[in-house]
């Protein structure tokens, strides 16, 4: 393995800043004792403002400092707050911890990490970029690579994609001679990186976006009018995103900036094949290979059929239920003697306890932010329409994921996106628009996040590897693709969404 591939994987960008970690510390715990001692703003209620506090000071906390412990101490700061009510600290704690999405995320974790413990992923990630198609084509080659960053960032993240990928494009510029001088190198790469940012989200029911999602459903039955965004519609209008952003971006490669993409023709099945040497796949890497299309069918089946005993089923489980099934089925069949599912090592390394005590906090807290009890929503009415209030609807909707654009590359994603869903479901509500694709625009505009190292985990992998990309390359072909995806989400993802929601 050349130096360059040992780079991409021994690199450890995400190395924090410890002499700024106290002051930030102190600087959430500030927002969190600000608010439970000023006097409240009408028409905030006194039990409003401590849940303001916790909430906004979790936020602070988890953008500049960590995930794990500020979603504890704001379950606590919840739990001492007042609003648990008669259940009181024990009811927080009960209620926050056995919501659905919470238990969802254990199992989707274990499931879905098995599949990249049993090293599935690096026979998909061969199986795509070993076609002959692309063989002296570079603009397919290219396309073909995208999608293979595509499917590995949703199947499982972009950190464990890019940890993969990397090498193999690294070592395929040596083999073709395409230098870090040559002006397809900062494109490739760039465009790598773009497209997997944008896939990340696919799946609802796994990963930080399950924060968001989770909670615009928590936060319209707070409201009274109950509403969940169905899995379908969501994860298509993502994947169509995606797709027409990677066509945007690889048409203006050819026919506006003109790149040198020659060297790219030399690029042969062959060559990755003998980059990528893997054993044939044994029973157990077959069996989670096959349960990936048969659990989305089984997800998305009630969607699209209805009024059916199967689907009306399926329904009746729920992604909760899925994920079970199929845990409890790994668990049972056994393979040379031990279970498909080894539960306890693929939960001790793939379990991410900060994500699964953030989406517990975050849901939560951002439920008390809706509640009528905190005056929260009648507050933000207040300050916020002259703003928003009595805009077009498109121009709502603008306004809505261009926020959502710059502030999640500053910021921790989810926890952008939650702030932002009180403001999408009263305005919604006050327009007299239907709120589900709003939401849904906002949660997949807060992961198109790469402008920073602070935009998102993998963002500053990217900032961070100085052998690939520089700040002013990132910026350079960055910020005009982000402006570009806006634009396409404003005028053809919205109306998508609606079209596909039935709104």
């Amino acid at each position: 393995m050349s130096n360059q591939q040992d780079n991409a994987i021994n690199c450890n960008p995400n190395k924090k800043k410890k002499d700024l970690y106290y002051l930030h510390t102190f600087i959430g715990l500030a927002i969190v004792v600000i608010f439970w001692l000023i006097p409240p703003i009408e028409p905030i209620t006194p039990i409003g403002m401590r849940c303001v506090g916790a909430f906004l000071g979790m936020v602070y906390l988890w953008s500049m400092v960590d995930v794990m412990w500020p979603s504890l101490l704001g379950l606590f700061l919840f739990g001492i707050s007042g609003y648990g009510g008669e259940g009181g600290f024990n009811g927080v704690w009960l209620n926050a911890m056995g919501v659905n999405t919470v238990l969802l995320t254990l199992f989707a974790m274990v499931l879905f990490g098995a599949v990249g413990e049993v090293g599935d992923t690096q026979y998909i990630a061969k199986w795509l970029l070993t076609k002959k198609l692309f063989k002296g084509r570079p603009y397919v080659f290219i396309s073909i690579f995208y999608l293979c960053c595509a499917v590995l960032s949703a199947l499982v993240s972009p950190i464990a994609e890019l940890i993969i990928l990397w090498p193999i494009a690294l070592g395929l510029m040596s083999t073709m001679h395409i230098e870090r001088c040559d002006k397809i190198w900062k494109y490739f790469f760039v465009g790598m990186f773009l497209v997997s940012t944008l896939m990340q989200p696919f799946f609802p029911f796994m990963g930080a976006q399950l924060v968001p999602y989770s909670a615009f459903s928590g936060m319209t039955a707070a409201m009274g009018n109950p509403m969940t965004i169905p899995m379908g519609p969501y994860m298509l209008v993502n994947a169509i995103m995606t797709f027409l952003v990677m066509v945007v971006y690889l048409l203006a490669l050819k026919f506006v900036v003109r790149v040198d993409v020659s060297k790219l023709r030399a690029v042969d099945p062959e060559m990755i094949e003998k980059q990528m040497p893997l054993p044939p796949m044994n029973k157990q890497q077959k069996a989670f290979l096959y349960m990936i299309p048969c659990y989305l069918v089984m997800l998305l089946l009630p969607s699209f059929v209805k009024d059916n005993p199967v689907s009306d089923f399926l329904n009746m489980l729920g992604p909760l239920g899925v994920t079970v099934f199929w845990v409890v089925l790994f668990l049972i069949i056994k393979v040379d003697g031990k279970p498909l599912l080894d539960f306890k090592n693929v939960a001790y390394n793939q379990m991410n306890w900060g994500i699964y005590f953030m989406i517990a906090a975050a849901v939560y807290g951002a439920n008390s932010l809706s509640n009528a009890a905190t005056g929260v929503s009648d507050f933000l009415v207040q300050a916020l329409n002259p703003i928003l209030g009595g805009q077009p609807e498109m121009v709502f909707v603008a306004i809505m994921f261009t926020v959502a654009l710059i502030i999640t590359n500053f910021a921790n994603n989810a926890a952008m996106a939650v702030v932002l869903m009180p403001v999408v479901l009263t305005f919604s509500n006050q327009i007299g628009i239907n709120p589900m694709p709003v939401a849904m625009g906002v949660i997949l505009m807060v992961f198109v996040a790469m402008l920073t190292p602070a935009a998102s985990p993998h963002g500053s992998m990217m900032h961070g590897r100085k052998d690939i990309y520089s700040t002013s390359e990132i910026l350079q072909i960055g910020l005009p693709m982000c402006i570009v995806t806006l634009v396409l989400y404003i005028f053809i993802g919205y109306p998508l969404a609606k079209m596909l929601l039935g709104v």
